[in-house]
């Protein structure tokens, strides 16, 4: 795998100003993110975040998931710690892309949960991959990882392609009406390790939804 590094700039966003990396995976031709803030290159772990790229959550405010709330609680958290990572991976709907994930969509609205849509559609659960983390990673100088998830296979995934992740920190946030059993369904059939009851009441649907 080549990804090649591009350039960097300052992101000033509501919680900070990040240092925005640019990357392209020539293989593919998609282009990646890398936010860091603070010393990231001390030797110590990093509080970080590996995001897959979710439009309807991270851009259009979708209830239907806990992408958004995810991405801004990672980056609030960050910010409060003065010192990260936040990697924002180009592979929609988990690997599936933004049509297929609107046919998922369609599936779910006929009662089908997350992972039956996608293998109504042909596709496994999960299809996304994280061998592209170790090479940016590696650019900026992060040796390990305090990893903000729910999900061990993920953790299991950056391990297998060499990523030291030396924590796992949960990230329950986000729980609404609309994505209930949706969640539900990722700690039961796709193992993420949270229960509805791990959500406290700052994290319902009232909560306050940044630009």
């Amino acid at each position: 795998m080549t990804i090649r590094y591009i350039a960097a700039s300052r992101l000033p966003t509501p919680w900070a100003t990040f240092t925005m990396h640019g990357f392209e995976d020539e293989a593919t031709g998609k282009d990646h993110v890398v936010l860091t803030l603070g010393d990231v290159a001390d030797g110590q772990p990093v509080l970080g975040r590996v995001h897959s790229e979710c439009l309807t959550g991270d851009a259009l405010f979708s209830m239907r998931c806990d992408c958004g709330y995810q991405l801004q609680e990672a980056l609030k958290r960050i910010a409060e710690a003065g010192r990260g990572v936040l990697l924002y991976l180009r592979q929609e709907g988990r690997g599936i892309g933004l049509l297929n994930k609107i046919r998922a969509y369609h599936l779910q609205d006929q009662g089908a949960d997350t992972v039956e849509a996608n293998e109504q559609l042909g596709f496994s659960a999960d299809l996304r991959r994280y061998d592209l983390c170790l090479p940016m990673l590696e650019h900026l100088g992060i040796n390990s990882l305090r990893l903000m998830t729910n999900n061990p296979r993920k953790v299991e995934a950056l391990t297998r392609v060499g990523v030291d992740v030396v924590e796992r920190v949960g990230l329950t946030t986000g729980l609404n009406p609309h994505n209930e059993h949706y969640l539900s369904t990722k700690a039961g059939k796709l193992g993420h390790m949270m229960a509805l009851g791990d959500f406290t009441p700052a994290d319902a649907v009232d909560i306050e939804r940044k630009p």
